[in-house]
């Protein structure tokens, strides 16, 4: 590969700059701060993917984007343009000049990248840019001044190291996988064989079905037979049964019409009897009902009158109940006038006492006040005294636990010391713990290893016993291409004779007559060689030739019976050398195991005296946490022991208060002795009283109530007078009315005379207005009748001549037949039906069985497949988790060939001895002395690790370009001068990019790039103007 062109726009100080790069070694100059390093960050992030810093850092300052474009020359001498463009509208492609085509998707960039580059995909380009190609300014000899678990981290992921690890970690999951599925063939295979278990059962069953369905079959036919003939006998009867039945219908038909019209004609003669009797009725009571009919008339309207006369008799009633009352109410009104008056006179009597019963109240008031207070008081007092000697008691209490305590200090003194001894033993415990736990899974792992031994040394018999079969059919097995060859020849050797008389065949068709087949006229040879004929020629070639043929087809039978023989064994002999292989590898598998059984076994042994050093652990726990738990008691009474002694002396001070307080309180409860006693005294004063004030506001509510009294009186009186007015006025309206209960007694009599006959016309008169209609209907029924006798006489001589041929008892003989028939037939063809529904289920059952067999042999074959392919997985996994060292080792050592030789190059010395060990770490050896890499000097480190960075990327990539910025650090003019020498003088690299501050790489360079920052943006300049510009800012920094 090789860059011609870097485009830099809005890229930290770069605005808008063009950097043209040729082939050999091209030097980037310019002072400290002018933008060189940003050139190589530029590349590597549109290359190799990779910046130390986000990509807002990375663009201009005040820009929204920044872009780079590098034109570049693949591997494949095709011109490719890479753009990238960070910030806003970020996008990343490859541009194929010559194919004009476009790579733009993230993924596709990095595989076209890994491609150009000659790099493996599964390396990471940023990882190679970073720590080999590229690596950042001050950071080229810090990693290998790194500890060696940070150098190994970053170098494995580099020289993919780890891939090793997660192929057999991967290989393992593989494994398990493996299995898994053999513990799924396994379950399959056990629910195959239960599944197939009763096949031979279900094939005998089947066989005894069909033969008992062939039975069933003869015997339904039989009987169906049989069936039909009592079908046939059963209907004959069945109709001479139907006809015998409607001509008793008819007769019994008959038979009810005649006798429902004699009915009809006995009622229709007694309805019209019943008519003659009722017109005879009617005529006699006629009189009566027209007498019935006046009275009731003139009783309506007299029933009218009544009416009248009750309502008023009603009102008459409700106004004497009233006057009653009013007249009650006015002499009550009268009695409360009384009482009002006497009230009046008591508020007089009264008046006196009130005062009297004032004055003793206030001073009831005031002493049952003291009395409360003395209450109080003496309650207050014996409180307080109780209280006072529960502060004694609990002062006594306390200071006796304070003196049980005291004793318990020393014990107290020792917890920490008991603590710490039960850590140990816990600690010593969960050591035995993780020791049993590690016992157990070594046991498991030394189980699992001798398990795993037997099946490779059963597969490595197997194997050997194949190998031997081998050997011993070899020589058969060598014979298959010699006979393959004869029979190849046999077969030529068939077609063409098989071609010859098929061509005899032909020519002797044609030959009829004599003629010649090719000159179609007649052959004058065939009688020089004695021949009879053309056709008697053409009949002994080929007979001749089939005589061949018969005998070649013969000796090719041979050969091909042979080849059937011998072709299994030259099958075997093709897999003798994977075989071989295989056992190779099984004992070299065993010869491991071995090893690992014999570890395990020491291992164990350790764990087994390490667990009986601590056997008593136990029983040292329970003595040391009973001691520790007797401390913890102690210490935390001990802890307490200030707190009651503190409360010793505020319950001697509480003591003191409540003394002084029951003294006062005695002081007071003497002075308020005698209030109870003059308060009783009071008390009967007031009993003796009786409430004067009550009583004078009774009164006083009674007096009030006079005008009220007075009030209501007078309403009631005029009540009363309007009562008594209206009670006159209803007595004079009543005496119309005197003699209405007479004259109604005189229409109810005539009423009830004329009764009997008023009935007997209403209950006839119906009944005598239908005689003419009745004597019409009789007569027509009467007709009807005789009519009906002579049907009848008819019916019942047909019914007699049908039952006399008719036989009940065969008709239920030949039914009773027919059903048990048929029940015998529905019970034929269940059974048939459930024969032939067992041998379906069987032949079902058959043919899965018969399917599970296939696949039975299917997982088996599939269960030893994968057992063999998880031994496989094993055996790879073991090969690759311990090649890796040795990937390793081998990868280090042509490293530290080639780093050797560049650093003798670079140092200008080959007495010194570069090498880089496994661990990451650079030793560089003179007369005799290893010195690691950081008791070098900072020129020897800066050379060291160059040496290294270039070797590593020459063994990583095919990448021919390479880039040093800064590798004069820490180095004195002579190194650098020596150095600059030994970059141009380095081999296999088209392309060196030397980034520096000083003129050392100037001289002797195929291209230079001046780069000067002016007003905070980089630019490039030429030679003239870098060498002006250089010298006017040393001037600067020296001032």
């Amino acid at each position: 590969m090789l860059i011609t062109r870097v485009e830099l726009e809005n890229i930290k100080s770069y605005r808008q700059v063009n950097l043209d790069f040729r082939r050999g070694t091209t030097a980037v100059s310019g002072v400290n701060g002018a933008g060189k390093t940003t050139v190589v960050e530029a590349i590597g992030f549109a290359l190799f993917d990779f910046l130390l810093y986000n990509q807002a850092q990375f663009v201009r300052e005040g820009e929204k984007y920044g872009r780079i474009v590098i034109h570049l020359i693949g591997s494949d001498d095709r011109v490719y343009t890479v753009e990238r463009r960070c910030g806003a509208g970020a996008y990343w492609f490859i541009y194929d000049q010559e194919a004009d085509y476009r790579v733009e998707q993230r993924t596709d960039v990095l595989d076209k990248l890994h491609e150009l580059f000659g790099i493996d995909r599964e390396r990471s380009l940023k990882a190679l840019f970073r720590d080999a190609l590229g690596v950042p300014q001050g950071f080229f000899t810090s990693i290998f001044l790194e500890g060696a678990s940070d150098r190994k981290l970053k170098f494995d992921a580099l020289l993919q190291i780890e891939d090793y690890k997660n192929a057999a970690d991967y290989l393992l999951e593989v494994q398990k996988e493996y299995r898994e599925q053999v513990q799924v063939q396994l379950s399959e295979i056990q629910r195959l064989e239960f599944e197939t278990r009763e096949l031979e059962d279900w094939r005998g069953k089947l066989k005894e079905l069909r033969e008992i369905d062939q039975q069933q079959t003869t015997q339904i036919t039989q009987w169906t037979r049989q069936l039909e003939q009592l079908e046939v006998r059963s209907t004959l009867l069945t109709k001479q049964r139907d006809e015998l039945r409607q001509l008793e219908n008819r007769f019994e038909k008959n038979k009810h019409t005649y006798e429902s019209t004699r009915l009809r004609l006995g009622e229709r003669k007694n309805e019209l009897d019943l008519a003659r009797t009722a017109t005879r009725v009617v005529e006699e009571s006629r009189a009566d009902y027209q007498r019935y009919q006046r009275a009731e008339e003139l009783l309506k309207q007299l029933r009218l009158d009544a009416q009248k006369r009750n309502a008023l008799r009603q009102q008459q009633s409700t106004l004497s109940s009233t006057q009653a009352k009013v007249q009650t109410t006015i002499a009550h009104l009268n009695a409360r006038l009384e009482e009002v008056a006497a009230a009046g006179r008591r508020i007089v009597e009264l008046s006196p006492h009130v005062d009297e019963q004032v004055e003793l109240e206030k001073q009831r008031d005031e002493l049952t006040r003291k009395a409360a207070q003395y209450d109080e008081l003496v309650k207050e007092g014996k409180r307080l005294v109780q209280q006072h000697a529960g502060y004694l008691q609990q002062q006594e209490a306390l200071q006796q636990r304070i003196n049980e305590i005291e004793p318990l200090l020393s014990m107290a003194a020792l917890l920490q010391e008991r603590i710490e001894a039960v850590a140990r033993l816990r600690a010593q415990l969960n050591e035995r713990s993780s020791r049993q736990r590690l016992l157990s899974e070594k046991r498991e792992q030394l189980r699992q290893k001798q398990e795993e031994r037997e099946t490779v040394a059963t597969r490595l018999r197997k194997a050997e016993s194949t190998i031997a079969k081998i050997e011993e059919h070899r020589h058969e097995a060598e014979e298959l291409p010699t006979l393959q060859q004869q029979y190849e020849q046999f077969s030529e050797q068939r077609y063409r004779l098989e071609g010859n008389i098929e061509g005899y065949i032909k020519s002797r068709q044609q030959s009829a007559g004599g003629l010649c087949p090719f000159l179609h006229e007649p052959c004058l040879n065939i009688k020089q060689r004695g021949v009879i004929s053309l056709e008697s020629y053409f009949d002994g070639v080929m007979a001749k030739d089939e005589a061949r043929l018969a005998d070649l087809n013969e000796q090719q039978r041979t050969v091909s019976g042979r080849m059937n023989a011998v072709k299994k064994y030259a099958e075997a002999l093709d897999k003798l050398g994977q075989m071989v292989e295989q056992r190779d590898s099984y004992v070299e598998y065993l010869q491991r195991l071995a090893i690992e059984t014999a570890r395990l076994e020491r291992e164990i042994a350790s764990l087994v005296d390490d667990l009986d050093a601590l056997k008593l652990i136990d029983q040292q726990i329970t003595r040391e946490e009973a001691a520790r738990n007797e401390s913890q008691k102690a210490d935390e009474q001990v802890r307490g022991l200030e707190g009651l002694r503190m409360q010793v002396q505020q319950l001697q001070e509480q003591a003191q208060q409540c003394d002084a307080l029951i003294q006062e309180r005695r002081r007071q409860t003497k002075e308020l002795g005698g209030s109870n006693e003059q308060l009783k005294q009071i008390r009967l004063e007031l009993e003796r009283l009786n409430d004067p004030r009550g009583q004078t506001k009774a009164q006083r509510e009674i007096f009030k109530q006079e005008p009220v009294y007075q009030r209501q009186l007078e309403e009631r009186r005029q009540e009363l007078q309007a009562t008594e007015e209206q009670l006159q006025a209803l007595e004079q309206q009543l005496t119309d009315y005197s003699d209405l209960d007479a004259r109604t007694g005189e229409q109810e009599a005539v009423l009830q005379q004329s009764l009997s006959g008023y009935k007997a016309y209403l209950s006839n008169e119906q009944i005598a207005r239908l005689l003419p209609q009745r004597e019409q209907e009789f007569l027509e029924i009467q007709v009807a009748a005789e009519r009906e006798q002579r049907a009848l006489q008819e019916a019942e001589q047909a019914y007699q001549q049908a039952k006399a041929v008719y036989d009940g008892q065969e008709l239920v003989t030949v039914d009773s037949e027919i059903q048990k028939m048929r029940r015998e037939l529905s019970a034929l063809v269940t059974r048939i039906q459930h024969t032939q529904q067992e041998i379906s289920d069987l032949e079902r059952n058959i043919q899965k069985a018969e399917a599970y067999l296939l696949e039975l042999e299917a997982a088996q074959k599939e269960k030893a497949t994968l057992e063999e392919l998880q031994l496989m997985m094993e055996l790879f996994r073991k090969l690759i988790k311990e090649a890796a060292p040795h990937v390793l080792k081998a990868m280090l050592s042509d490293i530290s060939a080639e780093a050797n030789r560049i650093y003798g190059e670079i140092m200008g010395d080959r007495s010194a001895q570069l090498s880089w060990q496994n661990d990451y770490e650079i030793i560089l050896r003179r007369q005799g002395v290893n010195r690691t890499f950081a008791q070098l000097s900072g020129g020897e480190q800066m050379s060291a690790a160059l040496s290294v960075r270039l070797a590593l990327l020459k063994k990583l990539s095919t990448l021919n370009i390479a880039f040093f910025d800064e590798p004069t650090q820490n180095m004195d003019e002579l190194r650098r001068i020596n150095l600059a020498e030994q970059i141009r003088r380095v081999r296999g690299f088209d392309q060196l990019i030397v980034i520096s501050h000083d003129d050392t790489f100037e001289q002797g360079l195929d291209s230079l790039i001046r780069l000067r920052k002016v007003d905070g943006e980089t630019r490039q300049l030429t030679e003239d103007e870098g060498v002006a510009g250089d010298r006017e800012q040393e001037r600067v920094h020296a001032s």
